[in-house]
Formats: structure tokens, sequence, C-alpha cells
């Protein structure tokens, strides 16, 4: 597929055309590697590092705060439900 390199503000680029996005799985935030070999531009998505847990520890605490916050009421985790 030919396309053109265009100038973004002060930079040049290129549009990834929709058919390779879907092809590669990509969306808006995707991360990528772009290298040069042999006089070409190799552009690879980066595989996201696969998540121990669901959650962040952020998410988990984001709406606890002094009054929701019971120690009682928060569960411990035993190595064995950890995989270790």
């Amino acid at each position: 597929m030919r396309t053109q390199v265009r100038k973004i503000g002060n930079s040049l680029g290129n549009i990834i055309p929709a058919a390779f996005i879907r092809q590669l799985g990509l969306e808006e935030g995707t991360e990528i590697e772009v290298k040069t070999e042999g006089g070409k531009i190799i552009i690879e998505p980066i595989k996201a590092k696969k998540k121990r847990f669901p959650f962040s520890e952020k998410e988990l605490l984001q709406s606890m705060n002094a009054y929701t916050a019971h120690a009682d009421e928060i569960a411990v985790v035993s190595a064995k439900e950890l995989g270790e």
C-alpha cells in the first residue's frame, strides 16, 4: 500500500491504514516500536505485559476513604491464592 509522508505540526508523519489497524488489533494509545533496518522503517506494536491482577492498587483504593476503610472487612490473600 502506498501512502505519503505528511507534515504534522513541526514533524513529519504517516497515517496507518485502517486495514493494518484491524489486522494488528491496534487501538488508540497502543505503544509501538519504531526502528530502521536496511533502509526500511519498521513499526511494531509492543505486546502489553500480562497483568498479574485484573486491577491496580490505585484502582482498588480509589473509592476508599476514612469512612469506607474498615480493617475488619479487608481480605487477607493467602500464598495459595497468589499461586506461590
